[in-house]
Order: structure tokens, then sequence, then C-alpha cells
């Protein structure tokens, strides 16, 4: 017997078998598309124009009702009534003295908005806060972004209040002390 046996099956398949693939892919896909990365940016810009219009119109709708948030940039404008006059009488010629109102103070110690000169007298202070205080020297009262001198947020805060700032703004920074 011949041992020259062939090894191949004794079978002939009935299905036809796959084409042989030579690693480059079929013509018949597209390329893939372009992201269109700049429309997730105008989507981005127009969503935060919008709000940022919508709180400039609220924040700024000048109505004099205090804002319920004790967000940095709102504003609160604080009056103190000026005390009564004070009258005395003298025996002898009438005479009446009349008590000057307090004059600014070297002190700040609730959030809001200070006049300068008339509210709080210009120097330089320094808040004792640990935590989250914001501060504005401003150039008005109207409550625009554009009053903004100066600012700053943080703990244990100095800021020179200057005779030619309108108003000083604080918010979260406890009690303020002139120190010079």
């Amino acid at each position: 017997m011949n041992d020259t046996t062939d090894h191949q099956p004794h079978y002939q398949a009935n299905f036809p078998l796959p084409p042989q693939t030579t690693g480059t892919p079929p013509q018949h896909f597209a390329p893939p598309k372009k992201r269109r990365r700049w429309l997730h940016f105008v989507v981005h810009f127009i969503g935060y124009l919008t709000v940022f219009i919508i709180g400039l119109a609220i924040g700024g709708s000048g109505d004099g009702s205090s804002p319920t948030s004790s967000e940095p940039g709102a504003t609160v404008t604080v009056t103190k009534p000026a005390p009564p006059a004070a009258t005395k009488t003298v025996t002898g010629p009438t005479r009446t003295v009349t008590a000057q109102p307090a004059g600014p103070s070297d002190t700040i110690k609730d959030d809001g908005t200070w006049l300068v000169g008339s509210e709080v007298k210009p120097g330089t202070y320094r808040s004792q806060n640990f935590g989250d205080c914001y501060w504005a020297r401003l150039s008005s009262t109207d409550g625009g972004l554009n009053a903004i001198i100066d600012n700053g947020v943080g703990p244990n805060q100095t800021v020179t209040i200057k005779r030619s700032d309108k108003a000083f703004e604080t918010a979260r920074c406890g009690v303020w002390k002139r120190i010079r």
C-alpha cells in the first residue's frame, strides 16, 4: 500500500467561501463627516450672553429694592437717618443749640454700599474676615459694572479708599476698621 495519503478533506462545500481581504477598506464606505466645532462655541456663547443680559436686567432694575442674594456684584444701598436735632434751653437769653449729625465713620460694620466722605472716611481699612469677603471701590452708585474702580475677594482684605472714590461696597466681610 502506498503511504502517500492526501490530507485534503473528501467533501465538497455547498456554500460560497468569503472573499479574501487584503487589508484595504471596501470602497463603498463614505469618509467620516467633519465635526462642526464652531457650532458648539456659538451655542455656548449665545447662552452665556443671554444669561448675562438677563442678569443685568434683573440686577440693574434701579427700583431701590434690596436683592435677595448676597452674590458679589449685587448692590445694596444702606442709608442711615440723621439723628434728630437736639435742642437745649438755657435760662437767660434764649439760645438754641443744634447738634451736628455724626460725621463719617472709621469703621464699617454692615454689608452695603457706603458713600465716601459722608458715611465713611477715606483711608486704609482692614477686614478680619477669614471667609469669602467681597469689596469694591466705586466711581458711581448706578450699579453698573463700569463703576468699579477696583475690587477684591478673599479673607483678611486690606483696601485703601481714596477721596476721589464715590462709594465703597462690601459683602460678607464683617467689620472693617480704619488703620491709617
